[in-house]
């Protein structure tokens, strides 16, 4: 099964349950077991014919979710149960026929932490995990490989190609692990120690792990000054991954949408190619959660370990944390287990949206997570933002059309314009930081240039063009502006170095830069004069006073003096 499917149609439950959606839509969909996710299909296995009825007839409301929930259209296709063709051979049975099974996938035996149950699933409707697999030590817990469709053509994230060519990415992993000979691919291996218990082990025709066609790799990560110390602390991570003892944590943090999840899924990807003897288990904290309540659950019945598929795995990944933490009846589980793990110098990579300290988490914890690898995930700059949305035009809306000629992406791709350099810079600075909108945001204004080129006589795609697609995605009304963008802005705009905006040097075009910089500074950051000194050279309140007045007077006497800063402060909170 596709666990990026699964994820999706996770996410899709929960929406419906903020929403207030019919809790029966609720329950079906959480009884449906996701199969697979391409680049514009989420195929589902409903539990039932009547729920595929009744799945169909909700089936809009559900795409429309879809696509809030992976910045791009994702049609929903539901397929019958497995057997279903079948009922009413079985029904007609002799009595004296063996008892049939429960009209149940295959796969639905398969331990929580392949497929999870959400929202109001009744427990009694999942299948129970087979007794050996709690009990033998043997037994793998991890999850299988990532399922990714070997036909689909461009991957909807950004598909670039970084700095480090595949065989130099190959090196440097080796060069990490002490320079020891690359391992042997796991192609002909027919059940891998990453597979389930009942399951075995995908691949590909051409016998590679199928989690090896996921776009969440290291190769695909676009990286820069924001994230890459991010980056390459989850490589070292995934190299020392067989290590004992040696990077036991990593802990990665940053807003949503700026690239934590791949780096997770990097990791674990990663070690199911190159590693699959390491148990690796990865859960985002809707899928903890679930284990959670599930594995209670069958305790209570039971008496089985409480999440052995956690305490057995060398490798435990979870994400977003932050969720888990406000959840008072699993914290102080998680606690525990994340201290078994420290403790036993197993390996830990988490990722939240703000640092350990401000997660109110067990002062233990803080602590041990602040001595491993601490990392955060910055909010793209002007910069990166301009190669994200380049090299994701270049590379996914311009070689669309080479998926095939019959195929529904080549079509879609015939229809995106031309995209200058021009175009890009001003993408990037009207654009905001979550590099998924940055994506959907590059296909809108590709699609807009497609529509004017149609139009004939020259026509192309213009600012203004590009400035309205972008209110539809960004909120500019209550950008927090840092006094880095102002001072970036103004040196563009004037033709001096940061060293000469805020050094002593008084040429006339360089006291003008300073001066109003210091002038925007003041009325957009929301700093005091002495902040503000501080950032421009260490000068005094007298000296930054004297600036700020001088512009007023510039404003006095000249009527484009206020048309300039007009111009500069929309460059300031576009770029912020």
């Amino acid at each position: 099964m596709d666990e990026e499917a699964s994820i999706i149609l996770g996410d899709a439950i929960a929406f419906c349950q903020r929403d207030g959606q019919d809790a029966r839509l609720i329950n079906m969909l959480g009884q449906s077991r996701a199969i697979s996710l391409t680049e514009d299909t989420l195929t589902i296995e409903a539990p039932s014919r009547f729920a595929i009825a009744q799945l169909k007839k909700h089936q809009p409301t559900i795409e429309a979710y879809l696509e809030e929930i992976a910045f791009a259209p994702i049609a929903l296709d539901i397929v019958a149960p497995q057997g279903a063709a079948t009922e009413s051979a079985a029904a007609t049975a002799p009595a004296t026929a063996p008892a049939a099974s429960p009209a149940v996938p295959a796969s639905a035996g398969d331990a929580p932490t392949i497929e999870h149950q959400h929202g109001d699933v009744s427990r009694e409707t999942m299948a129970p995990l087979p007794t050996a697999a709690a009990t033998s030590t043997n037994a793998p817990v991890t999850h299988m490989p990532i399922a990714h469709d070997a036909a689909a053509g461009a991957d909807s994230g950004i598909a670039i190609k970084n700095t480090l060519s595949a065989d130099d990415f190959r090196r440097m992993m080796n060069q990490m692990k002490g320079g020891a000979p690359t391992k042997p691919t796991q192609a002909a291996t027919p059940a891998s120690p990453m597979s389930a218990p009942t399951v075995p082990a995908e691949q590909n025709t051409d016998g590679a792990p199928l989690a090896a066609n996921s776009k969440f790799t290291f190769e695909n990560f676009v990286y820069g000054p924001e994230n890459s110390h991010a980056y390459r602390s989850a490589l070292k991570f995934a190299a020392l991954a067989d290590e004992r003892g040696t990077c036991t944590s990593l802990f990665i943090y940053g807003k949503s949408g700026l690239g934590k999840t791949h780096l997770l899924l990097a990791i674990k990807n990663e070690l199911a190619e190159k590693s699959p003897e390491i148990k690796v288990k990865y859960a985002n904290s809707q899928a903890y959660l679930d284990d959670l309540m599930t594995e209670f659950d069958r305790q209570k019945k039971s008496n089985a370990p409480i999440m052995q598929a956690y305490h057995g795995v060398d490798v435990l990944i979870i994400d977003d944390i932050q969720n888990i933490i406000g959840k008072r009846a699993s914290v102080d589980y998680f606690f525990q287990l994340m201290d078994e793990f420290i403790r036993n110098n197993k390996k830990v990579v988490i990722a939240a949206d703000r640092a350990p300290k401000d997660l109110s988490m067990d002062e233990r914890l803080t602590s041990r997570f602040n001595a491993g690898m601490l990392c955060l995930v910055a909010e793209p700059s002007y910069e990166m933002k301009y190669k994200i949305l380049q090299r994701y035009y270049e590379n996914t809306i311009v070689a669309a059309p080479e998926a095939g000629d019959d195929s529904l992406l080549a079509a879609y791709g015939g229809d995106g314009g031309h995209l200058t350099d021009e175009h890009f810079k001003h993408m990037a600075e009207v654009s905001g930081t979550n590099i998924r909108e940055l994506e959907s945001f590059c296909e809108r204004c590709a699609g807009e240039a497609g529509d004017r080129e149609r139009e004939g006589e020259g026509g192309e795609l213009t600012f203004d063009d590009i400035d309205a697609i972008a209110s539809q995605y960004f909120d500019t009304s209550a950008k927090k502006i840092n006094v880095q963008t102002v001072q970036s802005v103004i040196e563009e705009q004037y033709g001096v170095t940061h060293e000469e905006l805020i050094g002593p040097r008084r040429n006339a075009n360089i006291a003008k830069a300073r001066h109003i910089a210091i002038y925007l500074a003041i009325e957009m950051c929301e700093m005091t004069t002495t902040a503000v000194g501080a950032e421009f050279g260490n000068r005094n309140h007298s000296t930054v006073s004297t600036s700020y007045k001088k512009v007023q007077k510039m404003i006095q006497e000249d009527r484009t003096v206020t048309e300039d800063l007009k111009s500069l402060r929309d460059k300031i909170t576009l770029r912020s």
